[in-house]
């Protein structure tokens, strides 16, 4: 039978008496500094009294305790006896070696040498052991967590050195008394993973702050029961994967894109309850998992054009999740990681797809015909009729967006008067742009985006309008400044040349240029509305072909 024991101890004993172990699954180490700084805060207005630090849950593993809660209070105070021993250490104190024994390093039965009491996450423990236990400066913080861990540590540090000066060895040592006897926990102790996922939801519900990410892990190993080996290794690979691309947070925006893809669009936090309330028994919840895990890399793919997943596609694919990632669009990774999933089998069909998502999110920033809400919600709605079956191929898909799509008329219009505020946005527009006035074979300067700057011809601080801009006054410059036909390219070190100068003063330099929506600009005599009007117009033909349906 299961059994649950409560008991009332110290942080201190528990760190001292026992293996901590923060399993394979758990999240790497999250608190940022301000959390740190509110714990010794607590610490400090409180450490002459009892001070009550809140609940631990542990799986009693019976050579360790397994961390189900509370990691990230365990590793900041085991952080503090680290800090503590350097510090001894390095004023010659000889109390170093009983604050390493007691708290840090543990000798066990069948080791020769000592095994540290904190064992951190696969992502985590190399560098807590190498950085802080074995106290190697040179260790290089690789992850986010690792940097957490790292300020963590510099503030303790700072810390303690306060104390020192204020208190000599004896505040030290006081607060390690504190800390010791008097920092009390609640440790609730279980001897089964399924246990401690339940007590660890109750306690979200009576008032503990956890991510939706944490709820969501937790919900599916207690659903798996006697598969909760595998739930947790599938976890732990994918949460792995995509911390090791990207972020810890980014594993909940892949939950949210996945279960969207799948139901219809969910908001963050609505994600954990519609997942409860649809995840019902062990089956449902492994084969989710199983899901999630064959979608991770796909999902990293729509995350970094230059994923290795690409290679086995049209070279275009890459292209449209590039310019997407550009434009900072993310509200349609339900839609692609739909079309990735179930048009995979056809790989053209799956450029297909994405160039029209591609225009059809073009079209839309440049009308403003659908919000952004409705916007998120359509790519989801979409996504999920790929997921169930009803849409079956990019022709269909097209068939089923059309009325959403902003007709070539509307877009058309749109354009000739477009303003854009953002510069990456306005030089993606310019080198689509540029690439049209092309020939096809020709390779484009503007695919180096890194060597160009955006250039506003009409500049964005005029030094003379009277002599430089007779045309233009402070209202009209205002309206027109920022309008698509006024915005160029231009190679970064001729930026530096061109400066606030007159129209005359920049054909000089726009003449030397490579890029030829710049050169063709020599063909005008002077600039004014008539000229950006113009250009734009221009511009709005050629955006027709480029961003077509």
């Amino acid at each position: 039978m299961p059994s649950i024991d409560f008991e009332k101890d110290t942080i201190g004993h528990v760190i001292a008496d026992n293996f901590l172990k923060v399993p394979l699954y758990q999240r790497s180490f999250a608190w940022e500094l301000s959390h740190v700084e509110d714990l010794f805060n607590d610490i400090k207005d409180s450490y002459r009294d009892d001070y009550f630090l809140g609940t631990i849950v542990v799986t009693d593993k019976r050579n360790y305790l397994e961390i189900v809660d509370g990691q990230q209070r365990i590793a900041v105070l085991s952080l503090f006896f680290v800090v503590i021993r350097d510090f001894l250490k390095k004023n010659n104190n000889d109390k170093a070696k009983y604050i390493e024994n007691e708290y840090i390093l543990k000798e066990a039965l069948r080791d020769e040498d000592k095994k540290p009491k904190l064992t951190l996450n696969n992502i985590d423990n190399s560098f807590y052991l190498k950085r802080f236990i074995q106290n190697n400066q040179n260790e290089v913080a690789a992850r986010e967590s690792h940097h957490r861990l790292l300020d963590a540590y510099k503030f303790i540090e700072a810390f303690v050195n306060n104390i020192y000066e204020r208190d000599n060895f004896d505040g030290i040592f006081n607060y390690v008394d504190f800390i010791q006897k008097s920092l009390q926990i609640i440790i609730v102790k279980v001897s089964d993973d399924v246990n401690a996922f339940t007590i660890f939801e109750t306690l979200n519900d009576r008032g503990l702050v956890l991510s939706q990410a944490d709820l969501i892990k937790n919900y599916l190993f207690n659903k798996s029961e006697d598969r909760l080996p595998e739930a947790q290794d599938k976890w732990a690979r994918i949460t792995g994967a995509i911390e090791a691309a990207e972020n810890e947070e980014e594993i909940l925006q892949y939950l949210r894109y996945y279960w969207s893809s799948q139901n219809g669009l969910i908001r963050e936090k609505e994600i954990f309850k519609d997942i409860k309330d649809k995840i019902r028994n062990k089956n449902q919840a492994i084969t989710l998992l199983d899901n999630l895990e064959r979608s991770t890399e796909l999902y990293l793919a729509l995350l970094n054009p230059n994923h290795p997943l690409w290679k086995d596609y049209p070279p275009g694919c890459a292209t449209y999740i590039s310019e997407l990632k550009e434009l900072g669009l993310i509200q349609n990774r339900p839609l692609l990681l739909a079309v990735l999933n179930r048009f995979k089998h056809d790989k053209d069909d799956v450029e297909k797809a994405l160039k029209l998502i591609s225009s059809w999110s073009v079209r839309n920033l440049i009308t403003g015909r659908t919000g952004a809400g409705t916007l998120e919600r359509e790519f989801s709605n979409q996504a999920k009729m790929i997921c169930d079956g009803k849409i079956s191929n990019a022709n269909d898909l097209k068939n089923s967006i059309s009325f959403l799509i902003p007709t070539d008329e509307q877009f058309k219009k749109a354009f000739e008067i477009v303003t854009v505020s953002k510069a990456n946005i306005a030089r993606y527009y310019l080198r689509k742009l540029e690439e049209s006035y092309r020939p096809t074979k020709e390779v484009s300067p503007s695919n180096q985006p890194e060597k160009l700057n955006l250039e506003h011809i009409l500049p964005e601080n005029p030094s003379n309008f009277k002599n430089d801009w007779p045309t233009f006054n402070e209202d009209t410059h205002r309206a027109y400044y920022k309008r698509l036909g006024n915005c160029t390219l231009i190679d970064t070190k001729m930026n530096s040349e061109i400066r606030d100068g007159s129209f005359i003063c920049k054909k000089r330099i726009y003449q030397l240029s490579d890029i030829q929506i710049t050169k063709r600009l020599c063909a005008f005599d002077n600039w004014d509305i008539k000229k950006i009007e113009q250009r734009q117009k221009e511009f709005a033909e050629k955006a027709l072909e480029i961003w077509n349906i």
